[in-house]
C-alpha cells in the first residue's frame, strides 16, 4: 500500500511537471552590444557599430535596444536609414508598436510618413 502511495504520488508529480509550459523568455538582451558600440570614441566607427547593433536587435526582436542604440547615432542619414530598416525589421516580426516608435525616429518627414503608412496598413 505504501509502496502505491508512492507511486501515485510520483505519477501525479510527473504529469505535474510535464505539463507546465515554460514561459517564452522573449527576445534575447541586446543591450550589451549597443553598450559596446557606445564605447567607440571614434564617432564614424561608433555610428557603424551601432547600426550593425541596432540591425541585429531588430532582427531578434530586441525593441529597447534598438530605440536606445538610434537615438544615439550621430550621421543623420545614416540614422534614418537604421530606423527605417529596424521599424520593417520589427514590423515584419510583429511588433507594430515598436516599429512605430523606432518609425517616428526618422528625421525625414515624408520618408517617416511613408513608412508609418505601411506599418499602419500592414497592422490592419
Amino acid at each position: 500500500m505504501r509502496s502505491e502511495l508512492k507511486f501515485a504520488v510520483f505519477v501525479v508529480v510527473l504529469f505535474l511537471c510535464g505539463g507546465c509550459e515554460q514561459k517564452d523568455p522573449g527576445p534575447p538582451n541586446m543591450m550589451p552590444q549597443i553598450l559596446g558600440a557606445l564605447q567607440i570614441r571614434d564617432a564614424r566607427e561608433r555610428d557603424a557599430a551601432l547600426a550593425a547593433a541596432c540591425r541585429e536587435s531588430a532582427d531578434q526582436g530586441s525593441a529597447p535596444a534598438v530605440l536606445m542604440g538610434i537615438q544615439r547615432i550621430e550621421d543623420v542619414d545614416l540614422r534614418d536609414e537604421v530606423a527605417a530598416d529596424c521599424a520593417i525589421s520589427l514590423g515584419d516580426s510583429g511588433q507594430i508598436e515598436a516599429a512605430v516608435e523606432v518609425a517616428k525616429l526618422i528625421s525625414s518627414e515624408s520618408k517617416r510618413d511613408e513608412l508609418l503608412a505601411k506599418l499602419m496598413a500592414g497592422s490592419g
